[in-house]
């Protein structure tokens, strides 16, 4: 066996183990389960684990610092449009979501719009999907400084409901504008909605995944949301598929 199979390998299962946890099931007529805690590379710290037993609130105040990291451009666009009122949005947002993570970030993830979490705090990806994809980025050998992440909206929809045509038209050319500002070499659609709002396509999922795609001339990698990934574990190993592409631009 090579040693790029040996380590693709070894990848897959630092990438089970902190998604899934300790243990390896098969879906099969045998109750057999191999448990790989002895794995240290993934293995949480006591006070990782208290953090997450914390609320989100508790975990990460908002620090504008996050948003621009001191970027004199990004940090202009920010306050530019950080009061924004074009749709009915601002009237029930408690922060507006601009964004957060490295100005210069070659990789850049892409949301659909704030939950709740990401409302009450000012940043994107806070609550437990947040968690998770710190998770993912763990196993790509990443953490958020390295990354930029965003969303299609900026402000909180209504229960967590999917966007409407006209706040994604007041809500896109702001992300327009910071995918210009940062440039990443490649970009990852986080779920079927920032798909279909960058690529201008209608097409499922599962469709969308199954190619590469260009945006404004940029790699574009569609994945799952690491909310869908809470409700469905199932598509972990699909979603790991997709995240190792990114090597390929970087």
């Amino acid at each position: 066996m090579s040693e790029k199979i040996i380590q693709e390998i070894s990848d897959f299962f630092s990438w089970y183990q902190v998604t899934y946890g300790d243990k390896i099931a098969f879906e099969s007529n045998f109750d057999l389960a191999i448990d790989i805690s002895n794995t240290p590379a993934v293995s949480e710290t006591a006070t990782e684990q208290k953090e997450q037993r914390e609320p989100p609130d508790l975990q990460k105040r908002f620090n504008e610092n996050l948003v621009h990291q001191g970027d004199a451009e990004l940090k202009a666009f920010y306050h530019e449009i950080n009061q924004c009122s074009k749709c009915a949005l601002h009237g029930s947002r408690k922060h507006f979501v601009f964004g957060m993570g490295n100005p210069q970030a070659d990789v850049m993830f892409i949301g659909e719009a704030p939950g709740r979490d990401e409302d009450l705090q000012g940043l994107p990806f806070v609550g437990k999907a947040g968690q998770l994809l710190d998770k993912m980025l763990f196993a790509l050998k990443m953490k958020r400084e390295d990354v930029y992440i965003a969303n299609v909206l900026k402000c909180r929809p209504p229960n967590n409901r999917d966007p409407l045509p006209d706040e994604v038209v007041q809500c896109e050319p702001y992300l327009k504008k910071q995918i210009e500002l940062i440039k990443p070499k490649v970009i990852i659609a986080l779920g079927r909605i920032s798909a279909q709002v960058l690529l201008k396509r209608m097409d499922s999922l599962s469709i969308l995944r199954q190619n590469e795609q260009i945006y404004a001339g940029i790699p574009f990698i569609v994945t799952y949301h690491p909310a869908a990934l809470l409700r469905n574990p199932g598509w972990k190993a699909k979603a790991w598929q997709d995240l190792q592409k990114i090597g390929r631009y970087l």
